[in-house]
């Protein structure tokens, strides 16, 4: 009955896509996604975007994303479209190096604006704070990123998107508002939507995030940190349950 009820919810925030997660989407088929975000002294932030998706099941990916066999995967004609009219975050650069892979590369102009930006950034999902100098602790900068099952459609929609139906047919519990339980959606990942082949790789699927700052890091959560560097594995799984919040916390000197 849950599963019935996965196949034909519909929701309105499928339809309004990230980077968020298209990027994790797509790292589901694929178990290739970079996230490799540059954060420069003035606030300013540089994200490049790799995915790829290997020959065997290229297929069916387009199955899922309503794609043509002979065009390519990635509508970069679209994506271009999406971020034409976007201020606080914009699209430098999207390319398809052949027709199973894509290249993305967005600019932040201030970081303090993005966030600001409550047309594509809710009230708490990201945080860019300064906080005072004390005691013999000099100024600092905070970044942090907080994803739930509230803002989890607008942390979708900072990323290159691609087909609705491609959601649609994944229909991660994190945009349900009544989600099916982690065991009831593994199987339909089994049966339907991945096959029960290609589970083994689902499972060793994560999201790799790299953040390097313009300081050395004085403190972090959600990853590890090594010099001005923080990385961080998210398993897909667990993204698209999201049935604890994706958490992350950064502190670098001004």
């Amino acid at each position: 009955m849950k599963s019935a009820k996965m196949n034909s919810a519909k929701n309105h925030r499928n339809v309004v896509l990230l980077v968020g997660l298209l990027t994790v989407l797509f790292s589901i088929i694929s178990c290739s996604g970079k996230v490799d975000t540059t954060i420069r002294n003035d606030s300013s932030a540089r994200v490049a975007i790799r995915i790829d998706v290997p020959e065997t099941l290229a297929a069916r990916v387009r199955q899922l994303s309503d794609v043509s066999p002979k065009a390519n995967l990635f509508d970069i004609a679209r994506i271009k479209q999406e971020f034409s009219t976007r201020k606080s975050i914009q699209l430098i650069d999207a390319s398809s190096g052949g027709p199973n892979s894509m290249t993305a590369v967005l600019w932040v102009p201030d970081l303090g604006v993005l966030v600001k930006d409550t047309s594509l950034v809710p009230t708490g999902m990201i945080t860019f704070e300064k906080v005072a100098a004390y005691g013999s602790n000099l100024s600092q900068h905070k970044l942090a990123v907080n994803i739930t099952k509230d803002n989890a459609s607008a942390a979708y929609q900072l990323f290159p998107g691609m087909d609705q139906s491609l959601i649609e047919n994944l229909n991660p519990p994190a945009l349900d508002k009544d989600p099916v339980s982690a065991q009831d959606y593994r199987t339909n990942l089994e049966t339907v939507i991945i096959g029960k082949k290609a589970m083994p790789a689902f499972d060793a699927c994560t999201l790799d995030v790299t953040v390097t700052l313009p300081k050395t890091a004085t403190s972090g959560k959600g990853g590890t940190i090594n010099g001005q560097t923080f990385k961080a594995k998210l398993p897909l799984f667990d993204i698209l349950m999201l049935e604890k919040p994706i958490q992350m916390e950064l502190v670098w000197p001004e």
